[in-house]
């Protein structure tokens, strides 16, 4: 199998987007705002946010502090998951739109110039396509689907926002990083030599629970503990570990042809169907292999490591970009390219620096991790060909 047979995203483009000073920007392209943006330039962006748990309250919050943004509109399956939310964001309670369908009247208010998708990841494809169809700017989070037919349908009206001009961000932000930024562009250029062996974990304990309320349906459950049920959240492997293996197709310039898994549930009984340990196979073109280990097992081992080892050099989390008789080229962390990352999408929708469109590799780093949790459930190989043209779908319970 060749890179022709993945999704429509060449080698050359992909190597492109993920080098640019962009940030990781695709179609990196800088136009006169007047042409491109809903937000006129040097304007506050009036943005709605889909889906106010903890994740849609900090993403809101680091918008709010480009001192940008006003949020304006909220959207979430729960009404009283909006309550402090609108609290903070001095957001009036007819701009706060419960339900499964809220998002859709939050969409309709032409007044909100972009969206922030955080709700359960099974919905980022739905709402992604409504968003871009409505006209706004989407900072979806991380990961954007949770199977292969939501990969595909993401990546589509990712095409259709290109289209429209529309700001596409992706919560990936360790590509916001300058110093990984300077090691990808090394690595593509051949600084450690050929890429041999990759090496990735992320190890940690078990996550929260809350009581269930005696009014609630089993989907209500379902969706309020939707990190535990693969229909939601796609598995932990999806979920989480998303940040680990896109780092190696960005570094490496790869997509993985393949992968085989093994997995299972022994500790984690309790709640949900998803997997509490999981290692998985992925091979790569050229012969590179990455092995991806990951727990939520409490208590156990914690950490998370990523190493790629080449021929004439190595890359390691901790240590940065290792070659002989040379200093290591080291990165910052995580915490301060979120907020970066932040700053340059409010940027793009202002049209204050290079348009942005990053559904692409939020799209191919997703489906990734699909194909090692569907290598690990059926333990055997799956080539992502046949898995991302089978448009395999996940549904929602009733």
């Amino acid at each position: 199998m060749n890179q022709h047979n993945h999704p429509p995203v060449s080698r050359r483009i992909f190597l492109k987007e993920t080098t640019t000073a962009a940030v990781g920007a695709s179609a990196f392209t800088i136009l006169k705002p007047q042409q491109v943006f809903a937000a006129e330039a040097n304007s506050m962006i009036h943005m709605g946010i889909i889906g106010t748990g903890g994740r849609g309250s900090f993403d809101g919050r680091n918008l709010v502090q480009t001192n940008k943004v006003k949020v304006v509109a909220l959207a979430d399956y729960f009404d009283f998951q909006m309550k402090e939310p609108a609290i903070q964001f001095d957001v009036k309670p007819e701009r706060c739109f419960a339900g499964i369908d809220g998002y859709k009247e939050l969409l309709a208010l032409e007044d909100v110039d972009a969206v922030l998708l955080t709700a359960a990841p099974y919905f980022r494809p739905m709402q992604f396509e409504a968003a871009i169809a409505a006209g706004k700017h989407v900072f979806a989070e991380k990961p954007v689907a949770v199977d292969a037919w939501g990969c595909r349908k993401f990546m589509e009206a990712g095409k259709k926002a290109a289209e429209k001009k529309l700001t596409v961000g992706a919560g990936l932000q360790s590509r916001y990083d300058e110093g990984r930024q300077k090691i990808a562009q090394l690595i593509q250029e051949g600084a450690i030599g050929k890429p041999l062996v990759g090496h990735s974990t992320r190890m940690g304990g078990d996550l929260w629970r809350k009581p269930r309320p005696a009014h609630f349906t089993e989907r209500d459950f379902q969706i309020q503990h939707w990190l535990y049920y693969k229909w939601a959240s796609g598995d932990f492997i999806v979920e989480m570990h998303i940040h680990n293996l896109d780092v190696f197709n960005w570094f490496t310039g790869m997509l993985p042809v393949s992968a085989t898994g093994t997995g299972g549930r022994d500790v984690r009984l309790d709640v949900g169907d998803i997997f509490d340990h999981i290692q998985v196979l992925y091979e790569y073109p050229n012969g590179f292999s990455l092995t991806h280990t990951g727990t939520q097992i409490d208590p156990g081992y914690q950490g998370s490591e990523k190493q790629i080892i080449g021929t004439e050099g190595y890359y390691d989390e901790r240590k940065g970009l290792v070659r002989k008789g040379e200093e290591p080229v080291t990165h910052g962390g995580m915490r301060d390219s979120t907020q970066v990352e932040m700053q340059h999408f409010v940027a793009s929708v202002l049209g204050e620096g290079p348009y942005i469109n990053n559904s692409d590799y939020v799209s191919t780093s997703t489906f990734m991790c699909v194909l090692g949790r569907e290598a690990a459930i059926r333990r055997a190989k799956v080539r992502w060909d046949i898995l991302w043209d089978s448009n395999f779908r996940i549904e929602m319970p009733v």
